[in-house]
């Protein structure tokens, strides 16, 4: 049956199904924004009530990843009142966003995690948004961070995301100090052509030998044989969308450092925000090494990049008519 006894389950609930078919029946899209989009909205001013009724005239949501609150959880590490200030005052622009309920996506770990239970038949996949409780939990956990007190959850997702950040560099690095064959074909790949070798080489060996890696973080007490087979079902399922875009993400990271003989300390962070927005409709950034990422990593979905001095809401509003 290829997983036994799967190790943590996260259970996804009737109300959690019932959140996610309301989001794509009434709203039919949903946008991811990077934090650079959220600090962007937040030096804008713009008001977070009338963005997201314009955006759902036009059957569109904004969602956020709790990775968004990582990232700027950092600002209050950094030692100094200005980064301090930054935060709270981010903290507090998008606590509006969230007093109106909009969609919190669950984490990379806890998906891939579902979309297993799902392929093997254990459970159902019903949401990739957090239910009504895991919602609260996590706001509990910002209120927290506001006035300073690092709480549970902040505390393990640092943890897990540093982890997880030197993983993905070792791994991409021992891999090609293994492998001067691979190292070899991934620098003689060309840009344009990219894409069509990334949609091969994740159903290939190698693309399921990266997710394996990935299930046998989740799922530490079943056996890499068992594991295999999933990796191999997972990437064969078009819908379990994080596992192909952790898989392709992976793929591109090696590209880039066969390339360029090594990957910025940041990049593993980029592509987390990525895979988080696996399954949305359009991915939204200031960054256009970030857009590029997703474009590789994401199938699906578009990346829109908005320059210095654009305006937000008005582009967003403007393009996402224009967006089938």
């Amino acid at each position: 049956m290829g997983v036994r006894a799967l190790g943590r389950c996260v259970a996804s609930s009737r109300e959690a199904a019932q959140c996610y078919n309301f989001y794509r029946r009434v709203f039919m899209r949903y946008v991811y924004a990077d934090t650079s989009i959220w600090n962007r909205l937040c030096d804008q001013n713009v008001d977070p009530r009338a963005f997201s009724s314009h955006l759902a005239n036009r059957r569109v949501v904004l969602a956020v990843g709790f990775n968004v609150f990582y990232e700027i959880a950092k600002l209050f590490f950094v030692g100094t009142n200005e980064a301090t200030e930054r935060g709270r005052e981010l903290l507090n622009y998008m606590k509006q966003y969230l007093d109106l309920q909009i969609p919190m996506v669950k984490e990379n770990g806890p998906l891939l995690i579902e979309e297993a239970m799902h392929v093997t038949g254990h459970k159902r996949m019903e949401s990739c948004f957090r239910d009504s409780s895991q919602y609260q939990t996590a706001v509990r956990e910002i209120e927290k961070l506001y006035v300073g007190d690092i709480g549970p959850e902040v505390k393990q997702f640092f943890e897990r995301r540093k982890s997880a950040a030197r993983t993905s560099r070792t791994v991409v690095k021992e891999r090609l100090a293994d492998r001067p064959d691979l190292e070899a074909t991934f620098r003689k790949i060309p840009d344009e052509a990219l894409s069509g070798f990334l949609k091969d080489a994740c159903l290939a060996p190698l693309g399921q030998s990266l997710l394996l890696g990935h299930l046998r973080t989740e799922f530490p007490k079943n056996s890499p044989n068992d594991l295999s087979g999933v990796a191999k079902q997972l990437l064969q399922s078009p819908n379990c969308r994080v596992s192909r875009a952790m898989t392709r993400a992976d793929l591109y990271l090696i590209w880039r450092c066969s390339k360029r003989g090594s990957l910025r300390g940041d990049l593993p962070d980029d592509t987390f925000h990525v895979v988080n927005a696996a399954y949305s409709d359009v991915f939204l950034t200031t960054e256009g090494d970030q857009a590029d990422i997703a474009r590789h990593a994401i199938e699906g979905s578009k990346a829109l990049v908005f320059g210095q001095g654009e305006m937000i809401s008005d582009r967003l509003l403007t393009d996402l008519g224009g967006i089938a």
